[in-house]
């Protein structure tokens, strides 16, 4: 993170950790009995109030995609229930002989292979599968049994998906938000610290003074161990 400003590397939390830091420095000079300084907090303050109402929608949206990573899970599972009933159904009218035309019309593959398919996969397989089993050739009994089970698994897949995408959408899009507050966060920073840099001026103090009210950053550098001494004797 540069000095007074941030970058897009820099994350959610540390906005919130800079920001409360100036914040309180700030207060607490006023607190001292420093009012020129008071007049400098209502900004910063300003973008703590906004941070914080993004956050808790940002956690909203966030707490809505894993719903929705969760309800795709349960539809995968439920779609692979009615698709291993039809199986077993249609496994036991042929005798479980799966070379039968009926078996292998309807179960080309492995029922393994089908059900390890991942959701929007498995899909494509399913509509294939209900297409061949309305069709004239499977038997009444069979149809009538598994049409409509297999048909919802299909549509609560679908709805399953689509509301994924949905969750996924509405959370790329608070990403540019949060982008926009970070962008006037450095101003105002920045704003801060021009201010603070001319009362500094005014009253004949150096850089330490404006540094004091901000978080002092983390030095790459390690320090220098001191030389060991001799032991006394």
């Amino acid at each position: 993170m540069a000095r007074r400003t941030f970058s897009s590397k820099t994350s959610w939390d540390d906005i919130y950790n800079y920001l409360t830091y100036v914040d309180i420095a700030l207060s607490l000079a006023g607190e001292d009995g420093d009012k020129e300084l008071t007049a400098l907090v209502a900004p910063v303050q300003k973008l703590l109030g906004k941070w914080a109402k993004l956050d808790g929608e940002r956690r909203d949206r966030q707490r809505a995609v894993i719903r929705a990573h969760a309800l795709v899970g349960l539809r995968d599972l439920g779609l692979d229930d009615v698709t291993t009933r039809l199986h077993n159904t249609v496994l036991g009218e042929c005798n479980q002989s799966r070379t039968a035309p009926l078996f292998a019309r309807l179960f080309p593959k492995p029922l393994s292979k089908v059900v390890k398919l991942a959701l929007e996969a498995q899909l494509g397989t399913s509509r294939t599968l209900l297409h061949k089993l309305i069709q004239a050739e499977t038997p009444t009994t069979i149809r009538k049994a598994h049409e409509k089970p297999l048909t919802d698994g299909i549509a609560a897949g679908e709805a399953a998906i689509k509301n994924r995408e949905a969750a996924r959408a509405a959370m790329q899009g608070l990403a540019t938000q949060i982008a926009g507050l970070r962008d006037e966060a450095s101003g105002v920073l920045l704003t801060t610290e021009g201010q603070l840099q001319a009362i500094a001026g005014k009253r004949g103090l150096g850089k330490s003074f404006v540094d004091a009210f901000f978080p002092t950053a983390a030095s790459s550098t390690p320090k220098k161990r001191p030389d060991p001494q001799p032991a006394a004797t």
